[in-house]
């Protein structure tokens, strides 16, 4: 995610408007935040403007409630109780960049504490209290109290869900080897928020001193439907309600991604599964202090933009990122504009040419309140959102029906292959996050002229993994009558999946090893 924080030197005097804004937004609480039993060591749930909170739907839309409830969107980010946290947990000992740390259970609460490597028995520091959870379906984080206010700072070793194993946090990102400190003081508050909670105000003070609140942890109802309390104030007539149900028109008192045009339903998703950057201070600032103003709904971001390296849009944003971090647009796009790290699939759909007939978002794909699903059903559908039956060629001939009687001719390749898939050839694995390779979600043909020229994997040599490029050449030009580019030996010669394992960046031979211990679908 881009921070203009980190992108954009800060002056004197915006730091100073950046305080004078909270200390303006410190005093103007709603009378029920002032709740003097909330903790003080960790932000905590107060909703502003018209937000009511999931507690306030579920009473009307249980079944909505319940399909949500069961989602890897709610538990994004937790407050930390014994019930959410590994029970292996209680005991742990570990040591990490010159730091020995220990994890108790007291009275229902987990503590972490640390000394130096080889110190004294008697050299433990205080103990801080884990107060708030990141993750629960991968990768889980965790986050200690700092003794200053609601600041946060990140216990340095999460817990790989399906391995059931510890790993430095470091060690769980591609990152440079001298990123030993990722997360210091205060980023979970003035960057991870962002987008793992509902409507957060970052709430800087001073210093790395926050005072941040939430609508609600983890990504709710109301991140996709709006603010709700206009809505429930409406509807508690039921001469409304009843209207509602006989008619045919929708309650404009409430966004609903089913119902919106194409463009406007992806970007409810795509709020947070994107590359974006803040406009300019002002609204960084703005944002901060008093949350987003976007809205579902709407089809502009308001205070952000979509980062597309290759667009002419906001050119002079965009050359300040970059300049301020010249290896920005590298770390998260291939060459061509491709995203290549995974949460980010805005830009891999507004790059694809499924687009362009102003029908198709995430929504054609995938759906956030399934109906009658079976146990086995629902437990795939928690993993990814996919509607039934959209996690195969399904998603892909509810557009392309013709093909299904083509798809032989079409792929050269045995109609119950991995390379009769759609997926497999036109949604490659080519984007990589949270230690495995994840689809991308730019539609595209294979060539070999994307491997050569940005060093991406082509979909034919992931797969066929002992083949050199040349070989995909043959097979691209016999096939689909692609013109032959030229060829280096090593393009002749060596593997490409090895080739990249020896000579492609960090991101490269992750990727790669991935690939090879993988089978496809």
């Amino acid at each position: 995610m881009v921070f203009l924080q980190k992108l954009l030197p800060v002056s004197a005097a915006a730091r100073g408007a950046v305080r004078l804004a909270a200390a303006g937004a410190a005093v103007f609480l709603p009378a029920f935040a002032l709740d003097y039993t909330a903790p003080a060591n960790r932000p905590i749930k107060v909703p502003a403007g018209g937000y009511v909170s999931s507690d306030s739907c579920r009473a009307c839309h249980p079944g909505n409630y319940a399909s949500w409830h069961d989602s890897y969107h709610r538990t994004m980010t937790q407050v930390a109780e014994a019930r959410n946290i590994p029970a292996a947990m209680d005991g742990l000992e570990r040591s990490f960049d010159g730091w020995d740390y220990r994890v108790e259970l007291r009275e229902g609460k987990y503590f972490a504490r640390k000394r130096p490597q080889a110190g004294a028995a008697s050299g433990w520091l205080d103990p801080q209290q884990i107060v708030l959870l990141t993750g629960s379906h991968h990768l889980q984080i965790f986050w200690l109290e700092t003794g200053e206010g609601r600041t946060l700072v990140q216990f340095p070793f999460a817990y790989l869900v399906k391995a059931q194993l510890w790993a430095p946090v470091v060690q769980t990102f591609l990152l440079p080897p001298d990123a030993n400190n990722f997360y210091a003081a205060g980023e979970w508050n003035g960057a991870c928020m962002d987008c793992h909670v509902t409507q957060g105000r970052s709430r800087f003070v001073e210093g790395d001193r926050f005072d941040s609140l939430v609508g609600e942890f983890g990504i709710a109802c109301e991140s996709c439907h709006s603010e709700g309390a206009d809505h429930i104030a409406q509807n508690r007539n039921p001469l409304r309600r009843y209207a509602l149900h006989l008619g045919d028109k929708p309650d404009a008192t409430i966004a609903n991604p089913k119902r919106m045009k194409s463009a406007e339903a992806a970007l409810a998703c795509g709020q947070c599964h994107s590359v974006w950057a803040f406009n300019n201070m002002a609204d960084k600032i703005a944002w901060n202090q008093e949350g987003g103003k976007f809205r579902p709904g709407q089809s502009d971001l308001q205070q952000r933009f979509v980062v597309q390296p290759n667009t002419p849009d906001h050119a002079e944003q965009k050359r300040m990122i970059q300049n301020t971090n010249p290896h920005f647009m590298g770390d998260r796009f291939w060459g061509d504009g491709m995203i290549r790290v995974t949460g980010r699939e805005l830009n891999g759909l507004l790059a694809s040419p499924c687009t362009k007939g102003g029908e198709f978002s995430c929504l054609s794909c995938h759906e956030m309140h399934p109906k009658d699903l079976s146990a086995t059903e629902a437990k795939a559908w928690t993993s990814d959102q996919l509607k039934r039956g959209m996690d195969g060629d399904a998603a892909c001939l509810q557009c392309h029906a013709k093909m299904k009687t083509e798809i032989v001719a079409h792929s050269h390749h045995a109609a119950d292959s991995a390379g009769s898939r759609c997926q497999n050839c036109h949604m490659p694995h080519t984007t990589y996050g949270l230690l495995r390779g994840i689809r991308s979600h730019q539609v595209s043909s294979p060539t070999v002229a994307e491997s050569q020229q940005h060093g991406r994997p082509n979909a034919c040599n992931l797969c066929h993994l002992d083949k050199p490029l040349a070989w995909t050449a043959d097979k691209l030009t016999a096939w689909y009558r692609q013109p032959l580019p030229a060829l280096s030996g090593d393009d002749r010669e060596v593997a490409a999946g090895l080739r990249r394992l020896l000579t492609g960046d960090a991101g490269h031979r992750a990727h790669d090893a991935w690939g090879m211990g993988r089978t496809p679908p």
